[in-house]
């Protein structure tokens, strides 16, 4: 009876065990693969975009031609391919904002030309703007606390933030050199020459 019983519990182990070893994978197939998406909506065109950009490790072709369509100079309707790097910091940005609200979008692409000529009308748009690199969003999210994409950014350093407390808020993030300001402060504006330096040394080594 004993033997029997010692069986019986061994089998139940093993079939547990089984069972186990069979779902394992299941919850492993679940979770991957790992993805990074942007909900974002424009707040000049009123397009919407709701993308996954990456996943499985590697950024997806079709996704960055449609970001950098949505990302285009409205004005002239060029486009050029956006910094990678900006995608995940404005991926990172939402991830730590308590807000579900997409982000919204007010300027991505800049061509030169029309960088110029919004330089000559505000003093808030710096001249050697990264806009025109494709590496800067001006952007908000939570129109109760607009302040709140940079109060992010300037915690994850990865580049430029502003924020622009105007009749209508945002916030200017970017992945040029390091710099945080307040409007009407200025970010440094040696930043595209060191930015410049910056590529230069990485080409030589």
């Amino acid at each position: 009876m004993t033997k029997k019983l010692i069986t019986r519990r061994s089998a139940l182990v093993l079939t547990a065990s089984a069972a186990a070893f069979v779902a394992a994978p299941s919850i492993l197939r679940a979770d991957a693969p790992y993805k990074r998406s942007l909900n974002m909506q424009s707040l000049n065109s009123g397009e919407k975009l709701k993308v996954t950009y990456w996943a499985d490790g590697q950024y997806i072709d079709g996704a960055l031609k449609s970001i950098n369509y949505f990302m285009r100079d409205l004005r002239s309707n060029e486009q050029t391919e956006m910094s990678t790097d900006l995608l995940d910091l404005m991926y990172d940005i939402d991830q730590l904002t308590p807000s579900k609200a997409p982000l919204y979008t007010m300027s991505g692409f800049r061509s030169h030309s029309t960088n110029e000529w919004l330089a000559s009308r505000s003093d808030a748009v710096d001249p050697s703007s990264f806009h025109m690199l494709g590496m800067a969003m001006d952007l908000t999210q939570d129109f109760a606390d607009p302040g709140m994409i940079y109060r992010v950014a300037k915690k994850l350093g990865r580049g430029g933030a502003g924020f622009y407390p105007v009749k209508a808020p945002f916030v200017h993030v970017d992945v040029g050199p390091p710099d945080t300001w307040l409007w009407p402060q200025h970010g440094r504006l040696d930043r595209a020459e060191e930015y410049d330096r910056e590529q230069l040394k990485a080409k030589k080594t």
